[in-house]
């Protein structure tokens, strides 16, 4: 359905480790919403890093943080699994600062071959490898936008990117994290889709519901203003009223987590 590579599916199993200090198998005990696909936790407060995955529109699926501690804003970490991998892999280089083979097997183990060429880059200029390493050269994450001479490509919420309302319309409101961005959407866009109101989000559910609008429907659930107990009950009403098996299968997997054992909503 999502077609990653086996090393993820491993990162969430636990089946491998790279970063034993600071990554713990995804477990369900932090509650998320159905936009996000958690691969494992990590940090000391409640936080994901994982699958960023939306229906009924044309973004493409990323991997994203999601930083539950925060108020569920979400980060997009890399734009595809390569970079995930050696994303994850210097991390690993920040902790052990120097190389080993030891750190040649840990790549192999996510995927990543030229262990030892990407570590004498980043050896010698750090976070400013990013631009020189061929899987980032043309397409970057949003995270490190502040590295490259260029404009953000990708379709991650930035603050360079259109805030007219139709363009609005394919984010859901925690995906506008940004705090200087998001006062420049709330006070300059044209008008903001009726989501980003946390107020009545059920009700503007069942609404967009009723105008068949899936794209809106689904940003709405993703959008802050919800207990999970009644998102679960849209949720479901969406995923009968969508009639897409694949779809289907996401709603049943987030489904069955214990979401209102770690809140009430978000």
């Amino acid at each position: 359905m999502l077609k990653v590579p086996d090393f993820v599916v491993q990162l969430s199993e636990g089946s491998i480790r790279p970063l034993p200090e600071f990554l713990r198998p995804a477990t369900g005990w932090i509650a998320y919403p159905p936009c996000f696909i958690p691969v494992f936790e990590y940090g000391s407060e409640p936080s994901y890093r994982g699958i960023l995955k939306h229906w009924f529109c044309d973004r493409k699926i990323i991997y994203a943080n999601l930083l539950a501690y925060m108020g569920y804003y979400i980060y997009e970490y890399s734009r595809n699994s390569d970079q995930f991998a050696i994303r994850t892999l210097i991390q690993r280089f920040e902790i052990d600062g120097e190389y080993s083979e030891f750190l040649t097997r840990i790549g192999n183990s996510i995927g990543v071959r030229n262990v030892r060429s990407i570590y004498d880059l980043w050896e010698r200029y750090e976070d400013d490898c990013y631009p020189m390493l061929e899987s980032f050269k043309n397409d970057w994450p949003e995270s490190l936008k502040s590295l490259f001479q260029e404009e953000y490509h990708g379709d991650f919420a930035s603050d360079s990117m259109d805030i007219s309302n139709s363009n609005l319309k394919r984010y859901c409101s925690i995906e506008i994290c940004d705090t200087e961005f998001e006062s420049r959407v709330f006070e300059e866009a044209d008008s903001l889709p009726p989501w980003f109101k946390e107020e009545s989000q059920e009700k503007r559910f069942y609404e967009l519901l009723n105008e068949s609008d899936l794209s809106g429907c689904w940003m709405t659930l993703n959008s802050r203003g919800w207990l999970w107990k009644d998102l679960r009950k849209a949720l479901s009403v969406l995923a009968e009223k969508a009639n897409n098996h694949n779809f289907h299968m996401l709603c049943d997997c987030w489904l069955s987590q214990d979401h209102e054992s770690f809140s009430e909503g978000f």
